[in-house]
């Protein structure tokens, strides 16, 4: 685990509906600010710098001459709050996955941000503001669609068809608890490697009833590619868990959206 725990959510639901909703943990509040991210403070995560990113951000050519063209990070979050941390100081940038087939070992890329009217509007109509939909707000609405209360019932019925169970067979019902997880770390030969699951849903027969499935789940919404350290720790984990790679298709919102659910097999 890490050593400095987010914040969780935790959202409880009883035969489709929502039963309570607790936070642990508050917002940071300025004393407890972390200190600005350097590359290399953390690994298991490796990122290369595109020369686009370069052509945009003219902070860059220091970070390269210091640390080279690949930099190494905690874990997919931690590079992009360094991302973020850099499009303060000048042009916009983005942290995008690399495919599983990427030949060298790298987790993801470091890119010039094409989209700048997620900060700024594209377009304004008298008082109405436009703004563009940029790829880290596209995956949050694939997760709050899969997610979202108070009836997740896509997760309802995965459940039910996993377990071959109807709410008939139960003492109490179906309930379910999705809640965020913390990061998880393996290790490995070849290094450490950090993944944190969008959403951990365990199954139970009533709130208080016993555990009957627990799911760790990854959700990717679109064509969003599945990073390569992810799916080592997914791999690992699988071995003593049950753990989910999720596609959520949102293009023919707001009247239906698509999804498709494959259980990770274990590593050898």
């Amino acid at each position: 685990m890490a050593k400095r725990d987010p914040d969780t959510v935790q959202l409880k639901f009883e035969n489709g509906n929502l039963v309570e909703r607790s936070t642990e943990g508050e917002s940071p509040t300025d004393e407890h600010m972390v200190d600005p991210i350097e590359p290399g403070d953390q690994t298991g995560f490796v990122v290369e710098v595109k020369a686009g990113a370069i052509d945009v951000n003219n902070t860059l050519p220091e970070v390269i001459e210091t640390h080279g063209r690949t930099l190494d990070f905690g874990s997919r979050s931690h590079a992009e709050a360094y991302a973020s941390q850099l499009s303060a100081l000048d042009g916009s940038l983005r942290i995008q996955a690399a495919p599983e087939n990427e030949p060298d070992d790298i987790d993801a890329y470091l890119l010039a941000d094409h989209t700048p009217s997620i900060t700024e509007p594209a377009d304004i109509d008298g008082k109405t503001w436009t703004f563009d939909v940029g790829a880290n707000l596209y995956g949050t609405l694939g997760e709050a669609i899969l997610m979202a209360a108070p009836k997740p019932r896509a997760l309802y019925y995965y459940v039910r068809q996993d377990l071959e169970i109807d709410d008939g067979e139960l003492e109490s019902g179906l309930a379910l608890e999705v809640e965020t997880s913390k990061p998880i770390l393996v290790d490995l030969p070849d290094g450490a490697r950090r993944w944190t699951p969008d959403c951990v849903v365990q199954a139970m027969d009533g709130w208080d009833g016993r555990v009957l499935a627990r799911y760790y789940c990854e959700i990717k919404t679109g064509n969003a590619s599945f990073e390569r350290s992810q799916v080592t720790v997914m791999e690992e984990l699988a071995k003593t868990e049950r753990v989910l790679k999720i596609r959520v298709r949102i293009d023919d919102l707001p009247d239906q959206y698509s999804l498709r659910i494959h259980e990770v097999v274990p590593s050898e």
